[in-house]
């Protein structure tokens, strides 16, 4: 199971922006829910263009590269998983359904 995930947002214009979440949470399989939350809240965030479409990466090193991604690694590296953990689950779902728990990386360095 990925406890975090890699998010890249395209834009209209072509440009890429990264964010990290938790992963598996609205379905143990199908990428499909996580990737239309992020981009439903990446509108959210001062990306400099309209986001159109969303994908998992397939490792975080997909968005090392960003200003933030350490910081936000971080921050949900310091959350241990409580033992229970279809309650810490459901809570996470509800939380990133209000945009929570959702975090923007920014773009890539070489693109900023």
């Amino acid at each position: 199971m990925d406890d975090v995930i890699a998010v890249k947002v395209t834009l209209a214009d072509g440009g890429e922006r990264y964010f990290l979440t938790w992963g598996r949470i609205q379905d143990p399989v199908d990428p499909g829910p996580v990737c239309a939350l992020v981009l439903r809240h990446a509108r959210q965030f001062s990306l400099g263009g309209q986001p159109v479409e969303a994908r998992i990466c397939a490792t975080l090193r997909e968005a090392a590269d960003t200003p933030y991604f350490y910081e936000s690694l971080l921050s949900f590296a310091r959350q241990p998983l409580p033992d229970d953990q279809d309650h810490w689950r459901t809570h996470i779902a509800e939380e990133m359904d209000l945009g929570h728990e959702i975090s923007y990386c920014g773009r890539p360095a070489d693109l900023a």
